[in-house]
């Protein structure tokens, strides 16, 4: 994913990756699992302390209960969580209805499916930007 805030609040967004992902996940040491770092990131970019923990809660399902790999995407296995913490920010009610959904689901679809939160480029722009958050994205 191209990035469109290269920090936020001292948070360096693109290499959010290396700092999140690098973490071993079968012999790590706890609170130093990638799901540990990605919340340390999201309160120190300033996400809610409940939303940081509800996405380390659905970053670490993903992982520990296998959910496909489409959700596992979703949940920060390629990024390092950099899309769940724009999205935290830009649709905060969005992220706490489908992430609490993935979490009571297990990541198994069922009929009351709750939607993805966006991914579009100029949507989280323009979110992040309402909430004073400057963007590179170049419209």
């Amino acid at each position: 994913m191209m990035f469109i805030a290269a920090k936020i609040n001292n948070v360096d967004m693109i290499r959010l990756r290396d700092r999140v992902l690098t973490a071993p996940v079968l012999r790590g040491t706890p609170g130093d699992f990638p799901w540990d770092r990605f919340e340390a990131a999201a309160l120190e970019a300033g996400v809610s302390k409940d939303l940081a923990n509800l996405g380390r809660a659905i970053f670490r399902e993903a992982f520990q209960h296998d959910w496909c790999d489409a959700l596992k995407v979703e949940c920060g296995w390629v990024d390092g969580g950099q899309r769940l913490v724009y999205q935290a920010f830009a649709f905060p009610q969005d992220c706490n209805a489908r992430w609490q959904h993935l979490l009571e689901t297990d990541g198994v679809p069922d009929d009351v499916e709750v939607p993805p939160v966006t991914i579009d480029p100029y949507d989280l722009a323009d979110g992040l930007d309402a909430v004073g958050i400057k963007t590179n994205f170049i419209r």
